[in-house]
């Protein structure tokens, strides 16, 4: 059966990057099942040619190319993510970590209670300080990946992913709370018992989204992307 050469595979590499696949991982998986997939046809046919074998191959994937293929294996990375975002952060609801949780949850309605006015706007600076702080983290984030992008001169699909998940401001939602809620809660002394309690409860899982991001989700990012720079080295 005939066999494809190492210039034809070349040829499938500039194929996907003609074909707007800029991931190198994507790359290399789309080339290997290209290949498996012309030879399965030669092994059918072996007068058709390879440019032919290719395009025969490359129709299979619908009108939109390989962008299609490319925009889910991105929302699946996104959608794992942001579920493990969330099962963590549900975790702080679950024994043992509830009581943690309820005690977070008292200390901040109590000091907001004490300090009244002066409570509510130290616990809104800190807000903004950790969107502050996460700004510049993935900043400096993204910054370091495209020097590591041009020094290798290779994607990875996953640096994309990481790169939007730190760009999203999931962590800076405290202009919410200005701009559509507070009105809501004020009376003449400052906030009402139920503002208290909105305040209270928005900033614990501001907090709670924070820590998680930090110490699991970031971590997991860094471990994944260097995981696939390992995996593909030497491709």
């Amino acid at each position: 059966m005939k066999k494809l050469t190492t210039q034809q595979i070349d040829q499938l590499f500039e194929f996907t990057k003609k074909h707007y696949v800029e991931y190198y991982d994507v790359q290399v998986e789309l080339v290997d099942h290209l290949a498996n997939a012309i030879e399965a046809e030669w092994k059918e046919n072996p007068a058709i040619s390879f440019e032919d074998a290719l395009n025969v191959e490359f129709k299979k994937f619908g009108i939109f190319g390989f962008t299609g293929l490319v925009e889910q294996k991105q929302a699946e990375l996104h959608k794992y993510y942001n579920k493990m975002l969330w099962n963590e952060v549900l975790k702080f609801i679950s024994i043992p970590k509830v009581i943690l949780t309820v005690a977070l949850y008292l200390g901040i309605f109590n000091l907001l209670g004490y300090f009244k006015h002066w409570g509510e706007t130290a616990l809104l600076a800190v807000l903004m300080m950790s969107f502050l702080y996460f700004t510049i983290d993935g900043f400096r984030f993204m910054i370091r990946i495209k020097k590591e992008q041009k020094s290798k001169q290779r994607n990875w699909l996953i640096q994309s992913v990481a790169q939007s998940v730190f760009s999203l401001p999931i962590i800076g939602f405290c202009g919410l709370y200005f701009n559509m809620f507070r009105k809501f809660f004020e009376t003449s002394s400052g906030l009402s018992v139920l503002g208290m309690h909105f305040l209270t409860f928005f900033v614990l899982v501001h907090f709670l989204i924070f820590y998680v991001f930090f110490k699991i989700i970031k971590p997991k990012l860094l471990q994944s992307i260097k995981e696939t720079e390992q995996k593909y080295q030497f491709a």
